[in-house]
């Protein structure tokens, strides 16, 4: 089994010479904040508050999050404040901000199967399915339900990143995509990306430039792992937890057409990582798209900013 490693995603020779021909986006500015508030052990629910009540879009995002249906909570949510100390918690407010908050560099085309209303669809889809599944793992291993919705909601930055890098390579991979369901994006991928001035990343693929970037914006370790291995089955290294989980998710959210798992079949190891059986997997997903109206509306406000 593949272990992790204390290398860089990139190794620093590789990661100087693109870095010299393409310039990543900066980290949003709302992000930083939330990002050097996480880092901060004195922070407070109205320092969180205050940060995110400074983008009005995002805030509503929050705040309709927390009276989903997903939360059960019959209570009255007017604030920030309300939902964070009423349902969602400091931790999980705090990721989810940082999460949301990310997706503001980019402006890659909206439609297709990788498109931005896709992309985000399948992220919120993730980021809601992890975090119930997490729920349900063995209290022993069971991981932060913040940290664990933050690595749903980025796995696939990559694609966005390469939107933002290649548009031509990325308008032709979206067709692709759209072409081949069947056929393995992280096969489809390979044959565009050593295409045009893209040939300097040839098969490093949305997974490992999607690390790359959260490496630059130095985000935290369980997210750029999730990113970097979350289409291998067989990782078993650090926080090995959180790729597993976003690849079980995919799997199922396969199975309802979203998505770019290969199959609907779960993987056998990723279950006995998380200590879930597949009855328990699918009975958690049969509850989710109970009702996916708040989901539908987030992705949607994400995918038109």
């Amino acid at each position: 089994m593949q272990q992790a490693s204390k290398q860089p995603i990139l190794a620093g020779d590789i990661r100087r010479r693109i870095e010299q021909v393409y310039e990543l986006p900066p980290m949003p500015v709302m992000a930083r904040r939330v990002l050097d508030l996480r880092g901060n052990p004195d922070a407070s629910i109205a320092d969180l508050a205050g940060i995110i009540e400074l983008d009005p879009s995002l805030a509503a995002q929050v705040v309709r999050y927390a009276a989903s249906p997903f939360y059960a909570y019959h209570g009255k949510i007017g604030s920030i404040h309300d939902a964070i100390t009423r349902v969602l918690g400091f931790d999980m407010v705090m990721n989810m901000a940082l999460g949301l908050a990310t997706g503001k560099s980019f402006q890659n085309p909206c439609d297709g199967p990788l498109g931005l209303h896709a992309f985000w669809r399948h992220a919120v889809y993730t980021a809601t399915l992890v975090q119930a599944l997490a729920r349900r793992m063995p209290p022993s291993t069971r991981p932060q339900p913040g940290m664990v919705y933050l690595a749903g909601l980025l796995h696939n930055f990559g694609f966005l990143l390469l939107g933002h890098l290649f548009p031509p390579e990325f308008k032709l991979l979206n067709k692709l995509v759209a072409a081949h369901p069947e056929s393995p994006v992280t096969a489809l991928e390979k044959c565009v990306l050593g295409m045009g001035q893209a040939q300097n990343l040839l098969e490093m693929g949305h997974a490992q430039i999607g690390a790359w970037l959260m490496q630059s914006w130095h985000m935290p370790e369980e997210i750029i792992v999730t990113l970097h291995e979350h289409h291998n089955p067989a990782y078993a290294g650090d926080h090995a937890i959180f790729p597993h989980l976003v690849m079980v998710a995919g799997h199922v959210l396969k199975g309802r057409e979203i998505g770019d798992a290969p199959d609907a079949l779960l993987p056998p190891l990723s279950l006995e990582v998380l200590g879930l059986g597949e009855d328990a997997v699918f009975e958690i997903a049969d509850q989710l798209f109970e009702d996916c109206s708040s989901l539908d509306m987030m992705a949607h406000q994400l995918a038109t900013g």
